[in-house]
């Protein structure tokens, strides 16, 4: 049931749901707020609930990804009446209800209105003329036109000096390209990453200042590394390198070694997909030189975990588990919701996904059980990762020869995966394919075979 306006009215058992219980024990109404939204089939989109909430998505954007909570008791006691939330999943108490004298009039009057003469007729007259000038004045007074998204405008139209506001728009909006990228399929992100590139590119000729032009600078890397990516996603090989070219650069003349360990970490999966294992273990090797320390933890965890993966598919076992240990232990300090935008990915599932896939090429007897923990504990929304692991479950079933649960596996992962185009998934179930086109037991495998190919190479 919903409100006419507003917020569905949610059952009672939906607030029990573990990701909205652990994001209320965190007390912080951003992590809340994204778990909310996260948790509905189909997931609540921020320009949705930002309108629910009167505020803004870029607003919404901010208080999720906030390392600190909103305090103000007012705003939360208003978004949580709002949303209905219930009060025992609340840290701070509701105010009390207003009372009857301060509720909102009725619809209808309920008495006959008293007559008019022309005299009332002419003050209505006056109080509209009043009312429009007011308008028109506070329009031609920039109150209107000095507006966040109207700044933008002008200084992608008209050439208008970048402000700080204009800077902290388009940093919302790069975030957002990033968490789309999470739960969307690439090619309906590309075209609109590419525009938002060329306003990067725009309003960085307008800016005046270091103050207005590095950020932008270093935004306008970010959206080339995502571009590459999601190039790399579409099978566009060439325009990903392109891509990932420009980030390195940009990284260089910026000294942001963390953009330059992000396009080599993304980088190394279209080396790993060619099967050029060693030049994908050199460019993370490389990634982790400029992450060292402690600096970007979250990261650092990333690069690590993906270097175990490759370690492994060579069969180096050591290297591999040593990989996954920093991985582990870069993790514990790591913040991937707030510390770059294309670290939000990397949340602990998506570590457990990693270290399932590293498990899976040494033949590592906890594998299925991780696996299987892993798929149980993945949230609705988190698609691309559930693609994964359903493909690597797949393998290892065919590996244990249990051919059943694999052929019931390799359904549900090429349904995820056709309808997410997740291109690991993808290449992970052809991989699968072709090793079982020389198996010991043609009889027992052709089908299943069969089945991936034909449903992925359509």
């Amino acid at each position: 049931m919903a409100d006419a306006f507003g917020a569905p009215v949610h059952p009672a058992e939906f607030w029990e749901h573990p990701q909205l219980r652990a994001a209320a024990r965190e007390r912080h109404f951003g992590r809340l707020l994204r778990a909310y939204r996260g948790v509905q089939t189909p997931p609540v989109q921020q320009t949705q609930l930002a309108g629910w909430l009167g505020i803004t998505q870029g607003q919404l954007s901010r208080i999720e990804r906030a390392v600190t909570s909103v305090r103000d008791l007012v705003k939360l006691d208003q978004w949580a009446r709002v949303l209905h939330i219930p009060e025992h999943l609340l840290w701070f108490e509701f105010s009390p209800e207003p009372s009857e004298a301060l509720a909102d009039p009725p619809l209808r009057a309920t008495v006959e209105e008293p007559a008019r003469d022309e005299n009332d007729e002419d003050e209505d007259v006056r109080r509209r003329d009043l009312i429009v000038g007011g308008v028109t004045t506070a329009t031609g007074t920039g109150l209107l036109a000095d507006a966040p998204w109207r700044r933008l405008m002008d200084s992608v139209d008209k050439g208008r000096p970048v402000d700080a506001t204009t800077v902290q728009l388009m940093q919302d909006r790069t975030a957002d390209f990033f968490e789309t990228e999470y739960t969307v399929p690439a090619r309906h992100v590309l075209d609109s990453l590419t525009n938002h590139r060329a306003t990067l590119t725009t309003l960085l000729g307008n800016a005046r200042t270091d103050a207005t032009r590095d950020p932008l600078t270093v935004m306008l890397g970010e959206t080339e590394a995502l571009i590459g990516w999601l190039h790399f996603d579409l099978g566009q090989m060439n325009q990903a390198t392109n891509a990932w070219r420009a980030t390195l650069k940009i990284a260089k003349d910026t000294g942001d070694r963390a953009l330059a360990a992000c396009a080599l970490g993304y980088w190394s999966y279209l080396a790993s997909s060619r099967n050029d294992i060693l030049p994908a273990v050199r460019l993370l090797r490389q990634a982790e030189e400029y992450v060292p320390g402690n600096s970007a933890p979250a990261t650092r965890s990333w690069i690590a975990a993906r270097a175990a993966e490759e370690s492994a598919r060579l069969g180096e076992e050591t290297a591999a588990l040593c990989s996954l240990e920093r991985a582990f232990t870069a993790f514990d300090f790591a913040r991937p919701r707030t510390e770059r935008v294309w670290t939000g990915f990397f949340t602990a599932n998506r570590l457990g996904g990693v270290t399932v896939s590293t498990y899976m090429a040494l033949g590592h007897r906890d594998a299925t059980a991780a696996a299987d923990f892993l798929l149980a504990s993945l949230s609705p929304t988190e698609n691309k990762a559930r693609a994964l692991v359903l493909a690597d479950l797949t393998t290892l079933a065919v590996r244990t020869k249990d051919f059943d649960r694999a052929t019931a596996l390799a359904g549900d992962a090429i349904d995820v995966t056709v309808r997410t185009e997740t291109s690991l998934a993808r290449q992970r179930l052809l991989t699968l394919a072709s090793a079982l086109a020389t198996s010991s037991d043609p009889a027992a495998t052709a089908a299943l075979r069969d089945h991936i190919v034909s449903a992925l190479r359509r």
